[in-house]
């Protein structure tokens, strides 16, 4: 039986990461997570999920800049050594690993991957908060209405054999493994997809969109135009106090088409809350880590004068 992990960089996940956690944990045999400074209830979630005894394993991350390529290269290294599974799939808090033509768990279709290939996901659907189930806080339940999608940045699995045979790095996204592929079969996956929920609710939409854009700025390898689009969500929340409609990131051809949980044993929620997210504060608790940062930065400057 194949061994198979999941890694992921978190910040500011409080209302989505027990829905992540519980439904992964029917497909893969353990999650890593590093955290880049949440702020919020995420860590104290994952903590409550861990006294379970689930095998979720949290690392942390002193660095306010989200190098995402890097900081997963790591993360990947770090479970490889510790746990020795024979595949890794790197995924964002907001993806959902899914097989939309397959009527069974997706783990059976992974435990089919051939060990000597690269595949890419597909994140297939975008989903989108509009006629929420307002009763319902496990995401996939909660958010129903998505759009179809052409991805043309699918997601990388990681498998023992390429990384120990080629040594590569991750790149950005999680998007592709950088090292010479000349000699390696790749392959898109036919069935294994990734539903996508990168916004949840409004409060939730300027939360990432200002503590996201922040992030950019400080991030060593920031270049003009990378994640432009925060920055015109960012532009727009700016020039109306703070405001911002889901008009603003709507495709309009939205649909209902919930996710099929039908194969997990259990997804009971037991410590999230209906208002988890708060821009307001999150923004301003990472301008203190900031302001913090930016004096222990003077402070060694000074020292070196």
């Amino acid at each position: 039986m194949r061994k198979v992990f999941c890694v992921g960089m978190i910040k500011n996940e409080a209302d989505i990461i027990e829905s992540y956690v519980r439904y992964h944990l029917n497909i893969f045999d353990g999650i890593v997570l590093l955290d880049n400074g949440s702020t919020d209830r995420t860590l104290e979630i994952l903590t409550h999920i861990q006294s379970e005894g689930l095998p979720i394993f949290l690392k942390h991350d002193n660095t306010l800049e989200y190098v995402q390529g890097e900081k997963t290269t790591e993360l990947i290294n770090y479970t490889f050594e510790r746990f020795d599974p024979d595949f890794i799939f790197p995924l964002d808090v907001d993806e959902f690993l899914t097989a939309p033509n397959y009527p069974g768990n997706p783990r059976k279709l992974v435990n089919k991957l051939s060990t000597s290939k690269v595949y890419y996901l597909e994140r297939d659907l975008t989903y989108f908060p509009i006629h929420l189930n307002e009763n319902e806080l496990f995401i996939p339940k909660r958010i129903t209405y998505a759009s179809p999608i052409k991805d043309y940045w699918p997601k990388v699995v990681v498998s023992k054999k390429i990384w120990k045979t080629y040594s590569p790095s991750i790149s950005g996204g999680n998007h592709d493994l950088l090292f010479d592929k000349r000699n390696v079969r790749v392959q898109i996956s036919p069935h294994l997809k990734l539903k996508h929920y990168p916004y949840r609710s409004i409060e939730h939409l300027k939360s990432k969109i200002t503590v996201g854009w922040m992030n950019t700025l400080a991030s060593h390898n920031y270049s003009e135009g990378h994640n432009y689009h925060w920055r015109t969500l960012f532009d727009e929340l700016k020039n109306n106090n703070f405001s911002i409609s889901v008009d603003a990131i709507l495709e309009h051809n939205e649909t209902y088409i919930p996710m099929d949980t039908t194969f997990c044993h259990s997804l009971e929620l037991k410590y999230t809350t209906a208002h988890e997210v708060n821009a307001l504060r999150n923004l301003l608790n990472y301008c203190e880590s900031l302001a913090n940062n930016y004096r222990e930065l003077d402070k060694r400057r000074r020292g070196e004068l």
